[in-house]
């Protein structure tokens, strides 16, 4: 140590100071230390002196908390720094013996001065538990520091709730539909894990305790007798009676939404065989929710093997139902002939309609059908019990009726949204015939005295008897007049053209207003004759012009009206008489197939193939054979690693679905098939 300063012995005055410099100069590698000793008047200042050499002052966090994990074999990273606050570079080691899989990176190096480096802890998530592990950290220049790592890692567990309250659902129990109707009922997806996750709903069609469509009630024998019918089950499609919204998605950390499960029967039966009250089709099925990637995950054993545990990244339910038909019974059957009557008057006939099911009531309701009425046209029918219906033939016209009544059985019907509504399921038709006769009224005729009555024929000699009821208007012309020659007296004037004769007798009809263009003239002097126009009701030129303006707007509609109808006649024939065999080419007429390459092969074989619906669920028998076939097919092409055509650029730029994403199937390494 030096000490640097002018003059050692100096007074100071009051308020002022003076400034010594201290320099060290070391000539070992080590520390020193020493005293600086300041006397002021009696008193001795000591100030220590310190010189250290420099050396590195390294400095790193204790623990690391990866937090709450889910147990889906996924590695999770955390960042941890080790910080030197000293003047030299600094060494430092770390180590950890345990068990699970931990990986620290690095495990060595050196920390420059006032600098930080990271150190990666890696911790793959693989079974539950509660984690805490200790790894041995050696830092220059202090002692060993053991860093704590912790975690909880839990399952990542499914669960299916019950809508009321919060117990498990294993099985949905639907219970009796009828074919064509459906039921639905709603149940909670939950995800009982700290992570979001994505599922996908999956049919188990291949599964053991399945029934599809069978009778449980029958002995097993009987069952098994119809082979036919055994056939067709096997080739049933359950996702046409069996269906849940949505079926994929994403749940957040602790999440519910409500899953809608739809059961909407299908009657398959033998076409020579009749439908019969006891015929029931029993089914039961099992829906699987998993998460997107659970069959992948791969856990360890005490023995360090890898094991395949989806326990609880899956859950199973079971859905339970049975179909069974309509079976109406009609008294005095489905045909019913109606006693022939005239017009004005009915015919009726007294109908009993019986609900043969033993498990389901029957609503019904008759589609309004001209000239025939049904009293009660709508109804519930309980099961087992009878119904009275009173048909009747009101006819509104002469003619022979055969008409086709039409029944409708309404129950609940689902959509594709699984949005239910009460709607026609089942139709059944009856055959109504009855014949309304033309009856004829005789009328008499009577001789008029002489007295002219009010209203008479031409002659004024014959007048009907009930001609008060007809709504005929009292003739006024007869006959053109430049047409008739008795009485015709020698007259200078012209005679007016198409003019028609007015007869003595008809002055009772000649007071209502008459047409501006007809004329009148009298039968014997063939002069014009009087025409009576009340102007406060006769139409006006306006008013006659707007009626024809009317006339003529409705003409051309029901013209239009009529040339549409024919275009659609003529596009129906055409759609009946076409057909995809002959498309009217001549034979021999030089029309050649083009040859297509292998390219166009394969796209157009890939083309046909039905892709899945947006609602349409998977199920282990459509994905098993593709994914086998998927496994065997061979590579022919690498892949690119940029696209280039606009479909290559739409495809890649696409968001697979969770449904999609549970269809990638990934081979085998091609290393371990050489």
């Amino acid at each position: 140590f030096k000490l640097i300063l002018t003059n050692l012995d100096k007074a100071l005055a009051s308020g002022l100071q003076m400034t010594a410099t201290v320099e060290y100069h070391p000539d070992k590698d080590e520390d020193t230390f020493d005293q600086l000793l300041i006397s002021v008047g009696n008193k001795t200042i000591e100030i220590p002196l310190i010189g250290l050499i420099p050396s590195c002052q390294l400095e790193i966090e204790s623990v690391v908390n990866f937090g709450k994990l889910v147990a889906n074999s996924k590695v999770y990273c955390k960042e941890i720094h080790i910080i030197n606050h000293g003047k030299a570079p600094g060494m430092f080691n770390t180590e950890y013996q345990g068990l699970l899989p931990i990986l620290i990176f690095p495990t060595s190096g050196i920390v420059e001065p006032d600098s930080s480096v990271v150190i990666k802890v890696d911790f793959c998530a693989d079974q539950p538990g509660i984690v805490n592990e200790v790894a041995k950290v050696t830092l220059q220049g202090r002692p060993d520091i053991l860093l704590s790592i912790k975690a909880h890692v839990v399952e990542q567990i499914i669960e299916l709730l019950n809508m009321r309250s919060d117990k498990k659902l294993e099985c949905i129990r639907f219970g009796s539909v009828f074919f064509g109707a459906s039921k639905i009922k709603h149940a909670r997806l939950y995800n009982n894990s700290p992570q979001p996750i994505n599922w996908v709903a999956i049919i188990q069609d291949d599964s053991i305790g399945e029934e599809l469509g069978t009778n449980i009630r029958l002995r097993t024998d009987i069952a098994l007798n119809n082979l036919t019918y055994i056939s067709k089950i096997k080739n049933i499609d359950i996702a046409a009676f069996i269906s849940c919204v949505p079926n994929e998605g994403t749940l957040l950390p602790y999440q519910k939404i409500v899953i809608a499960f739809c059961f909407s029967p299908k009657l398959m039966v033998d076409d020579e065989k009749d439908i019969e009250p006891s015929h029931r089709q029993d089914y039961a099925v099992f829906l699987r929710f998993e998460s997107v990637g659970s069959k992948d995950g791969f856990l360890r054993d005490d023995n360090y093997k890898t094991i395949k545990s989806d326990r609880f990244q899956k859950v199973e339910l079971a859905l339970t139902g049975s179909g069974f038909p309509v079976v109406l019974k009609f008294d005095p059957g489905k045909v019913l002939n109606f006693k022939p009557c005239f017009m004005g008057e009915h015919s009726d006939i007294s109908c009993i309609i019986q609900n043969q099911s033993k498990s389901l009531p029957v609503t019904y309701h008759f589609q309004n059908t001209t000239n025939f009425k049904i009293y009660p046209e709508k109804g519930q029918i309980d099961k087992g019990c009878i119904q009275n219906v009173l048909c009747s033939f009101i006819p509104q016209k002469v003619g022979t009726f055969k008409v086709k009544q039409l029944l409708e059985i309404i129950g609940s019907v689902a959509d594709e949204n699984l949005h239910s509504s009460m709607k026609p399921f089942h139709h059944i038709y009856l055959d109504f015939n009855s014949i309304c006769k033309p009856f004829t009224k005789k009328v008499v005729m009577k001789i008029n005295p002489g007295i002219s009555p009010l209203v008479s024929n031409p002659t004024g000699q014959f007048v009907v008897k009930d001609l008060v009821k007809f709504k005929d208007y009292a003739p006024v012309a007869m006959l053109q007049s430049t047409r008739t020659f008795i009485h015709n007296h020698q007259s200078s004037k012209e005679l007016m053209k198409d003019a028609m004769i007015a007869f003595p007798n008809d002055r009772a009809a000649s007071i209502r207003s008459g047409d501006h263009d007809e004329q009148f003239r009298t039968i014997f002097t063939k002069i014009p004759r009087y025409n009576y126009v009340d102007p406060d009701f006769a139409y006006t030129k306006s008013e006659n012009m707007k009626k024809r303006s009317h006339q003529n707007y409705y003409a051309k509609y029901i013209k239009y009206l009529r040339s549409e109808r024919l275009q659609k006649e003529v596009e129906r024939e055409f759609l009946c008489s076409y057909n995809d065999t002959d498309i009217g080419l001549p034979p021999a007429s030089g029309l050649k197939s083009p040859v297509l390459s292998e390219a166009e092969v394969e796209e157009e074989l890939s083309s046909t193939e039905c892709p899945i619906k947006a609602n349409q669920l998977l199920s282990t028998k459509n994905i098993a054979p593709r994914e086998e076939e998927s496994m065997k097919r061979k590579v022919l092409k690498g892949l690119k690693s940029d696209p280039l055509t606009p479909q290559e650029r739409h495809d890649c730029s696409l968001i697979l679905t969770p449904k999609q994403i549970h269809q990638v199937i990934v081979g085998k390494n091609i290393q371990n098939l050489l």
